[in-house]
């Protein structure tokens, strides 16, 4: 073999060998650039190959253990929704408990008060007390005692129906009355408020089988709502009505409204946009939940500035005769 530089400078390598008992010489010419090209372009293309495939694993771990973490993310915060609803309806079952004590307590007086008041009705009807110049006062003032009494026997009834929100069962309902004994729950702190609730509740509404406990729940937390995004000198229209074979409720307030960025996630656990420490986040999460369990569902129209209304739409579920 021999290396030798051909006219353009180039080395070549030359062999030969003799053939035919050495009638023929067979030279060949081989330039080694050629063929080093070849290999370090091969080099090359391991190269990258190899490259790839790192970077193809890694960017698959990356991958990978990013499922895994927003996997567990959601575990993680499903496990915590889950426990805030645990400790949610712990407290609301121990409220439950309280308000029926409270409600028994309050009773009994009441009790006495309305027997006294009957009483001293009967004592006014003897001939003496009807001489006295502050009769017609007496009798004005033990109307106004019978009144108040009475109001306050049907805030404690309600109280009573709340309370017993234990398990969910169905019984007859009017939903109208349902939303009166609601009201009766906010009127006095709305008032103070100078917040106004007008009502619009059709006559012909049906008696529906439902939980009425928990429609009072649903109601009561929205009205809540609306009196709080209101906070002071508003209005709030509250509506029933008959839709095919649906009722509907709505709760309308004439509030800031809600920016609608924040519309989609309204019903979501956790969510609220009240400040912090003014709200869980679980109220309207748990309404949601009610309302679907019982075959219903809710509707949020709001627009900032006009205010914010919630319809609730229930099935009507025609009672079994008893």
């Amino acid at each position: 073999m021999v290396e030798k530089e051909d006219t353009d400078g180039k080395k070549i390598l030359y062999a030969g060998s003799w053939l035919k008992k050495n009638s023929w010489l067979l030279v060949i010419s081989q330039d080694p650039s050629e063929e080093m090209t070849k290999l370090l372009k091969t080099k090359r293309i391991e190269i990258v190959i190899v490259v790839f495939g790192c970077l193809m694993i890694i960017l698959t771990t990356i991958f990978t253990s990013h499922m895994a973490i927003r996997r567990l993310e959601a575990a993680d915060r499903k496990t915590n929704e889950l426990n805030a609803q645990l400790v949610h309806s712990d407290k609301l079952a121990a409220l439950g408990k309280m308000a029926a004590g409270v409600a028994h307590e309050i009773n009994n007086p009441l009790a006495v008060i309305a027997e006294k008041t009957g009483w001293m009705e009967d004592l006014l009807t003897e001939e003496d007390f009807q001489k006295s110049q502050h009769f017609e006062e007496y009798k004005k003032s033990l109307g106004k005692i019978e009144e108040h009494v009475e109001r306050a026997r049907k805030v404690i009834h309600g109280m009573l129906g709340f309370a017993r929100r234990m398990e969910p069962r169905l019984e007859d309902v009017d939903i109208n009355e349902v939303l009166g004994q609601t009201i009766s729950f906010l009127e006095s702190y709305a008032r103070t408020n100078n917040i106004v609730i007008e009502k619009e509740l059709k006559t012909d509404m049906p008696i529906i089988a439902s939980d009425r406990a928990q429609l009072q729940q649903v109601f009561l937390n929205l009205l809540t709502n609306a009196v709080d995004a209101i906070g002071k000198n508003g209005k709030i229209y509250l509506t029933s009505r008959r839709i095919d074979s649906e009722i509907a409720v709505s709760v309308r307030d004439d509030g800031p409204g809600i920016p609608k960025e924040y519309q989609s996630r309204v019903f979501e656990p956790f969510f609220t946009t009240k400040q912090s420490g003014k709200g869980t986040g679980l109220g309207l999460s748990v309404i949601y939940n009610i309302v679907s369990n019982m075959g219903g569902s809710i509707a949020l129209d709001s627009e900032e500035g006009k205010g914010t209304t919630f319809t609730v739409r229930l099935p009507i579920v025609i009672p079994e005769k008893k």
